[in-house]
């Protein structure tokens, strides 16, 4: 009989150890960090909700490197995959996502193809540095970004969207 308790106990051993590999394999894995030094950066998770349907709500983990006019923006799926990429300079932008390249002369132009809506970019970086800055037919709310939290409410074109950022501490 005490080698059937044994057994018992293995057997819940090696369960428990199992789970916990499972575990691991679902946690994000650490993304790396090289941005220069005095390069504003900001990490997290945002959400976009839009009213008139799910189809163009989504949520990502994100990374913001920049400005308004030279930037990188990476968006990542729940187990640290990435979406898709961003990157702009004065006068063209590209996306990189695992299904197409695009380039444009327009941040806003390939913001729309990866969201399905305009987002205020140059407002959102100085949301994020707590500056209550205007960005037609968007309200901010920065009551929270002390602690690391953004709403934004776009009134205008309808249909109406809310931007939740969350950012990573």
């Amino acid at each position: 009989m005490p080698a059937l308790r044994s057994a018992g106990a293995f057997g819940r051993r090696a369960l428990l150890l199992g789970s916990a590999a499972l575990l691991a394999a679902c946690a994000t894995p650490s993304r790396p960090t090289l941005i220069p030094a005095g390069t504003d950066a900001w990490s997290g998770r945002l959400g976009l909700q839009v009213e008139d349907g799910a189809d163009q709500s989504f949520s990502a983990g994100f990374d913001l490197t920049g400005s308004p006019e030279n930037g990188h923006l990476t968006l990542y799926n729940p187990l640290g995959n990435v979406l898709a990429k961003l990157h702009w300079s004065p006068g063209q932008a590209t996306l990189d996502s695992p299904d197409r390249q695009l380039e444009s002369d327009s941040l806003s132009a390939l913001i729309v193809q990866l969201t399905g809506n305009d987002l205020p970019i140059k407002a959102l970086f100085s949301w994020l540095k707590g500056a209550n800055v205007k960005a037609t037919g968007w309200e901010a709310d920065l009551s929270r970004i002390d602690s690391g939290r953004l709403v934004a409410t776009r009134f205008s074109p309808l249909p109406a969207a809310t931007l939740r950022v969350v950012l990573a501490r």
